[in-house]
Parts: structure tokens; C-alpha cells; sequence
């Protein structure tokens, strides 16, 4: 009995011990905005094709299942989208993925006033959140970028 229990503790633990292994130096997928393409809308809210450049920067095939993001500006959350129509991410690669996305008209109107207030910021503020849902184990690795960019060139004045 106790040599049977001996060997269930050992095997246990090894399948632990490869559990953790398994993501072991796994980095989440980067994910940029590469084109962004203007649909037709429906109804009061505008359509747009956003083409992400996603990229493996891992050793190993990522199998995904599916993508979902958010962009937001100064805050608010203005695009959303979501695909399950990723192929696999082979090993040191990068991969254009379209996926079709919605502006909230709400969002648009709050981000408008804000930045036509007279102390509105030179910079907008962006945060990219994308969700990559993988085949198998860790299961979903989540990528935010976050970063400025100027709303009026280097030689434009602000006001």
C-alpha cells in the first residue's frame, strides 16, 4: 500500500513539475495596429477593418483560438473588435490578422469633447488590449501597449 501511494506522490509531482515547465518562459504576443480601413456603417455606429500585426517573439507554434481588443483614447474605450479567425503563430514569426471593429457613439462624443476643450492635452494618449486565447495551457495571454502620440505636428502651433 505504501510503496503504490509512494509512487502516485512521485508521479504527481513530475506531471506538476512538466505542468510548469510548459509555460516557462512563455512571452505574450505583441500586438500593433498596421492599417485601419473604413467600412460601412450601420445604424450610429461606424464600422472600420483594423488590420493587427501580431507577432511571436517565442521558440514555439502559438495555436489561438481567437483575439479580442480594445483601444482607448485619453481613457475612454473607442474601438472594440473580436475574431476567431487567427491562424497559428508559427515560432519567431508575424502575422496580419483583420479583424472588423466598432466605434461606441457615446465613446466618440466624450472623446470629441475632451479634445476640444481649451485645455485639451497636445498628446493623445493611447491603450491597446488585446486578449490572444491559445489552444491548451496558459490558456489567454493578455498584451496591453500604451503610449502618446501628438495631436498637432512638431512645427503647428497649439492654438
Amino acid at each position: 500500500m505504501r510503496y503504490g501511494l509512494g509512487i502516485l506522490l512521485a508521479f504527481v509531482c513530475v506531471m506538476v513539475g512538466a505542468c510548469a515547465h510548459l509555460g516557462a518562459g512563455l512571452e505574450s504576443p505583441k500586438v500593433r495596429v498596421d492599417s485601419l480601413q473604413l467600412l460601412e456603417s450601420r445604424g450610429l455606429s461606424q464600422r472600420f477593418m483594423v488590420g493587427l500585426r501580431v507577432i511571436n517573439p517565442n521558440d514555439r507554434a502559438l495555436p489561438v483560438k481567437g483575439l479580442s481588443y480594445t483601444l482607448a483614447l485619453n481613457g475612454i474605450d473607442l474601438l472594440e473588435g473580436v475574431t476567431g479567425k487567427v491562424p497559428t503563430l508559427e515560432p519567431f514569426s508575424e502575422t496580419l490578422v483583420e479583424v472588423e471593429a466598432s466605434t461606441d457613439l457615446v465613446a466618440a462624443l466624450r472623446l470629441l469633447n475632451n479634445l476640444t476643450r481649451s485645455d485639451a492635452a497636445q498628446n493623445i494618449a493611447y491603450a491597446l488590449t488585446a486578449k490572444v486565447n491559445v489552444q491548451g495551457w496558459p490558456g489567454r495571454l493578455t498584451v496591453k501597449e500604451t503610449g502618446e502620440v501628438p495631436l498637432f505636428g512638431a512645427d503647428t502651433p497649439y492654438r
